[in-house]
C-alpha cells in the first residue's frame, strides 16, 4: 500500500543509469601486432569480470533508485491478522435463534465478545452491565486489526451518539429487531379504590404511551397519588409558532401521563413574581427575577440534542422549534423526562424502549461513491528502505571504486 502513490514517476529515473550503461559501450581500438604469441597467453576471465561487473553495478544503481521511489511514495505493509470475533450486545444472546448460529460461528473460529467498551469475553462479561455508544466502539474496533468482524446489535436509537464514522469494511453488523414489549410506568390514585395505570409500549418503530382506568387491586406496580407541576409559558410575539408548539408539548404530556399541569402565560416584559416549579423561556430577552426553580431557556447553538443542560437547574432548547423538528427530536419525550418529577422515568423508559435505527440508516456514509476502508493496519516501511538503501549505496561505492566507475 502505497500513502503518496504519485511519487512513482521517479521511477522513471531508472532512464539515466541504463542510458549512460549503454552509451558507454565503446567498441575497442584495433591496435596491429607483429606476434599475437603474448595475447594468447592472457586471461580471458579478466574481460568476463569486467562485463560482469557492469552489469552488477548496473542493477544495484537501478535498485537504488527504486527503493528510492518507494521511500517517496510512502510504502506500507500490511500486518493484518487472522483473527476474527463475533460481538453480542448484552440481552441478544438469550435470542432463540442466535446460540446456533454463535456455536457454528466459533466452530470456524471465531471468539466470542460482548459489544461493549473493551471488548470483554463474552463467557465472563455475563455480569457486566455498560454503557454504549456503538459509533464509538466502531472506532475502537478498527484498532483491534482484525481479519474479520461480526457484530450482533439492538441498533438502540438512543446508542447512537456523536460523530457518525465509517463502517470498516471488514465489519459485518447485523442488527437484531426485539419483539414488541407493553410496560407499566406508573399507576396514579383515582378515587377510592381506582387508578389511572400509564402504559409504555415499545417496538423497533417507536415507543408511545397510553392511560388506562383499573381497580387498586389490579395495578402491576405501586400506587401512588397524583403529581401537579407549576410551569410559567413566557414567550412573545416572534416566538409565536415555538410557543404553539411547547403548549402542544405540554398538553399532550399531560394527557399521557395523569400528572396534572398547572400552565400560566406571562409576557416577557413582566417578572414572574409567583413561585413555580417551571419556567419555559420563549424570547430573546434574557430572564430575569424569574422565581422559578428550574428554567429552560430557548438558545439557538450548535448541538446534535434539542434540549441540552447548561448549568445546575438550567437547561437550553438548542433550535427554533416547528412541527418537524418537534417530531424528528421527539421534544413531547424530552420535556416529559424533564419536568415529570417521577425520577426514575427517563431510566424506565429506555431500560424498555425498543426502538432501533436500520443498518442502512446507521452505517450510511457521506459522499456516495468514496470507498470505505477495511480497518487493517498499515506500518511504514521507511525504516526497512532506508536501512536497504544505505547497503545498496555502500555495495555499490565499494564495486564502483574497485572498478574505477
Amino acid at each position: 500500500m502505497l500513502s503518496n502513490p504519485l511519487y512513482l514517476f521517479a521511477l522513471m529515473g531508472l532512464i539515466i543509469p541504463i542510458a549512460i550503461h549503454l552509451l558507454s559501450r565503446k567498441e575497442g581500438k584495433i591496435i596491429k601486432l607483429g606476434s599475437i604469441r603474448h595475447v594468447l597467453e592472457t586471461s580471458t576471465q579478466q574481460f568476463k569480470g569486467i562485463k560482469l561487473n557492469e552489469i552488477v553495478l548496473l542493477m544495484l544503481r537501478c535498485a537504488m533508485l527504486i527503493v528510492f521511489a518507494l521511500l517517496l511514495s510512502g510504502l506500507q505493509c500490511s500486518n493484518q491478522r487472522i483473527n476474527k470475533w463475533v460481538m453480542i450486545e448484552k440481552g441478544l444472546e438469550q435470542l432463540p435463534n442466535l446460540p446456533s448460529i454463535l456455536d457454528s460461528l466459533e466452530k470456524d473460529g471465531y471468539s466470542l465478545h460482548l459489544l461493549a467498551k473493551g471488548f470483554a469475553d463474552l463467557k465472563d462479561s455475563s455480569g457486566r452491565n455498560s454503557e454504549i455508544n456503538y459509533w464509538q466502539l466502531v472506532e475502537e474496533l478498527k484498532q483491534k486489526n482484525l481479519s474479520e468482524a461480526i457484530v450482533f446489535s439492538k441498533n438502540n436509537i438512543e446508542n447512537f451518539k456523536g460523530i457518525r464514522p465509517a463502517l470498516p469494511a471488514n465489519v459485518r453488523w447485523i442488527s437484531q429487531p426485539l419483539p414488541s414489549l407493553d410496560f407499566p410506568l406508573k399507576a396514579i390514585h383515582h378515587g377510592r379504590d381506582s387508578a389511572f395505570l400509564l402504559m409504555g409500549h415499545t417496538n423497533i418503530d417507536k415507543t408511545y404511551f397510553s392511560t388506562k382506568k383499573i381497580t387498586t387491586n389490579a395495578s402491576p406496580i405501586a400506587v401512588t397519588a397524583q403529581d401537579t407541576i407549576k410551569i410559567v409559558l413566557v414567550s412573545d410575539a416572534d416566538y409565536d409558532y415555538d410557543h404553539k408548539i411547547v403548549t402542544a408539548a405540554l398538553l399532550a404530556i399531560e394527557k399521557f401521563t395523569t400528572t396534572k399541569i398547572l400552565l400560566t402565560e406571562a409576557d416577557p416584559s413582566n417578572a414572574v413574581s409567583s413561585s413555580t416549579d417551571w419556567c419555559v423561556w420563549l424570547s430573546a430577552k434574557k430572564p430575569e427575577e424569574i422565581n422559578a426553580k428550574n428554567i429552560i431557556r430557548i438558545d439557538p447553538q450548535m448541538s446534535s440534542d434539542l434540549i441540552v443542560q447548561t448549568k445546575l437547574n438550567h437547561w437550553a432548547i438548542t433550535k427554533r422549534l416547528n412541527q418537524e423538528i418537534a417530531l424528528h427530536n421527539n421534544l413531547t419525550m424530552q420535556l416529559a423526562i424533564l419536568l415529570l418529577p417521577e425520577k426514575n422515568l427517563e431510566q424506565k423508559i429506555n431500560r424498555y424502549d425498543r426502538r432501533m435505527v436500520s443498518d442502512s440508516l446507521a452505517w450510511s456514509h457521506f459522499g456516495g461513491a468514496k470507498e470505505i476502508q477495511a480497518s487493517i493496519q498499515h506500518e511504514p516501511a521507511n525504516r526497512n528502505l532506508i536501512i536497504l538503501l544505505l547497503v545498496l549505496l555502500i555495495v555499490e561505492r565499494i564495486l564502483a571504486y574497485k572498478r574505477n566507475q
